[in-house]
C-alpha cells in the first residue's frame, strides 16, 4: 500500500467540496474505487440537482494523471509512497 495524493482540478473542487485528500492504495485502479465510493453519492445528488438523471462516474468524467502521466500512457499502474495525482474534469477548458 502506498499513501499518494488525490487534486481534484477545477469543478470537481465545487462538486466535490474537497481539493485535496490523501489515499491509501496499491493501485490507480484503487484509488479511483475509493474515491467513487467516497464522492461519487456527492457528484450524482449534485447532477441530479441539475436535472442529470443517468448515473455517472467521477473517473469516467474526468482525466486522471498520474505523476503528470495520463493514465492511459502508463504500462503500470502501481503506486508508490507520495504518488501525485490529478483527477481534472473532462468539460474544463484549457
Amino acid at each position: 500500500m502506498a499513501t499518494v495524493n488525490v487534486r481534484f482540478v477545477g469543478p470537481w473542487r465545487l462538486y466535490l467540496g474537497v481539493e485535496r485528500c490523501t489515499i491509501q492504495a496499491a493501485t490507480v485502479e484503487d484509488v479511483i474505487e475509493q474515491m467513487e465510493t467516497t464522492y461519487g453519492p456527492k457528484y450524482h445528488e449534485r447532477l441530479l440537482r441539475g436535472g442529470v438523471k443517468e448515473r455517472r462516474s467521477i473517473s469516467g468524467d474526468s482525466n486522471i494523471l498520474v505523476n503528470r502521466v495520463h493514465i492511459r500512457q502508463l504500462t503500470d499502474h502501481t503506486l508508490k509512497d507520495g504518488d501525485n495525482i490529478d483527477v481534472i474534469a473532462r468539460f474544463v477548458g484549457g
